[in-house]
């Protein structure tokens, strides 16, 4: 597939990167030279530099055989005009807009991706679907990271082994205990591995666990051992991810603080958020951390537009005593500090993005994907009639499957713990765990052939 990517900051950079090493001929459009310069013994792409929404660069790279088009610099206006624009050079390929303000939306309570204005495919939004699951693993006492696929009905969440978890000590041949939920992988001090019957957990592993959404909140409080329920969260950040974190728990029974450095941007929130606590406070230091009450806090969630505060802002937290402590770190080279600095999740924009728009240039057997932090990545995959999988037994799939896990699979109305000698039909909904890139080659196993 040929992809024009505008905007080489992070999220551009990373999309490009991960498009690149999938074989996808990839064009980045950057303003900036010395971006570019950077930029060109990086990447496995082609960099321009010029102006992505202008008419003249689009046809000078040929944005006429073009089939996918991502618009994704800071800045919404250059990204809609750049859609808007190319979409008129070639109608035929899907254009996508990175936008953030409210304003451009066409739908109500969206998600990361919808239909986009103006005649655009689609926008995504990031921070608005990183504040949304920072919200799941909040309401899931026990997990720090939570994703649903199957139209909700399955879900996979990230648990981290409590002092008090039955599994400490425990061989995962004998995880058939957990049922009806299924142990999938687990990482430790930051690597990451399919579970296998002789592996043993010790306390601060981080599990990734399949279950039935109806089971998941049991499994993962008996995983954690130890899950309070959140009933007072503090957030450090009141930028637009820390707004719309606040208004989605401020219907729940939470009682959400901000802290905020900024005195305008500090009232702005108050008059928004009129069931939060809105506080005019730096937020990094030990003693502003502690004078906000932050070692009587539940959950704090550092949100803030800044990677280093963030993560400082965390830490601190942890020490003094918030129990769960999770980061927005949008730098690629700040995530390994999360492992190191024992804080308990992280949540990147970035990966969110790359999601999105990922999805795009997948085969039709793909319904969702999810990157996590910890290494792991998962795809929920539809079944074709006629394709390779179908009729195969897990376990004796002939190496079809090799280096990957299915965590479950959807038939119908059921969900399904894969067992050996299940068989797959066509039809199912099949969700695909691996580890760093042991995925990319699965989906035609998944296709019939045209």
């Amino acid at each position: 597939m040929r992809v024009i990517v505008v905007g080489a900051g992070e999220v551009g950079v990373n999309l490009a990167r991960t498009l690149g090493s999938d074989g996808h001929e990839v064009t980045v459009i950057e303003n900036t030279s010395e971006r570019c310069s950077i930029l060109e013994g990086e990447l496995d792409a082609l960099v321009v530099e010029g102006n992505g929404a202008s008419p003249r660069v689009l046809r000078e790279i040929g944005v006429e055989g073009i089939d996918l088009f991502a618009a994704v610099t800071q800045i919404d206006e250059v990204n809609l005009i750049a859609a808007m624009g190319a979409k008129q050079l070639n109608p035929k390929m899907t254009t996508i807009a990175r936008v953030r303000d409210p304003d451009f939306a066409v739908e109500e309570d969206v998600d990361e991706t919808h239909r986009g204005p103006f005649g655009i495919d689609f926008v995504i939004d990031p921070d608005h679907a990183t504040a949304h699951d920072i919200a799941e693993a909040v309401l899931l006492p026990g997990a720090v990271s939570v994703e649903y696929f199957g139209d909700g009905r399955l879900g996979l969440a990230e648990v981290i082994v409590g002092e008090e978890s039955p599994l400490i000590g425990v061989s995962l041949s004998k995880r058939e205990r957990l049922e009806p939920a299924y142990i999938v992988g687990w990482s430790r001090a930051g690597t990451a591995k399919l579970a296998e019957g002789d592996d043993v957990l010790a306390a601060g592993d981080h599990l990734i666990v399949v279950a039935a959404r109806e089971h998941l909140a049991q499994t993962v409080a008996r995983l954690a051992g130890k899950a309070r329920e959140v009933r007072r969260c503090i957030i450090f950040g009141g930028g637009r991810i820390g707004t719309r974190l606040a208004s989605i728990l401020e219907p729940t029974p939470i009682r959400v603080t901000i802290l905020e450095r900024e005195a305008d941007r500090a009232r702005r929130v108050a008059e928004l958020l009129g069931g939060t606590l809105v506080l005019h406070e730096e937020g990094v230091s030990r003693d502003a951390l502690l004078q906000s009450g932050v070692g009587e806090a539940d959950a704090f969630i550092a949100s803030a537009g800044d990677d280093r505060a963030n993560l400082l802002a965390a830490l601190n937290a942890k020490r003094l005593g918030a129990d769960l402590c999770m980061s927005v770190v949008s730098r690629e080279e700040f995530v390994p500090l999360v492992d190191a600095l024992e804080i308990d999740a992280a949540f990147s924009p970035r990966l969110i993005a790359a999601e999105a728009i990922l999805r795009f240039v997948h085969t039709r057997a793909l319904r969702a994907m999810h990157f996590l932090r910890t290494g792991f990545e998962a795809l929920e995959l539809e079944v074709e009639e006629g394709s390779l999988i179908v009729g195969r037994q897990i376990g004796r799939t002939g190496g079809v499957l090799h280096g990957c896990r299915i965590g479950a699979i959807l038939r119908g109305s059921e969900v399904l713990i894969p067992r050996v000698g299940t068989e797959i039909n066509a039809g199912d909904r099949v969700l695909m765990l691996g580890v760093d890139g042991t995925l990319a080659d699965l989906e035609p196993a998944f296709t019939a052939s045209s």
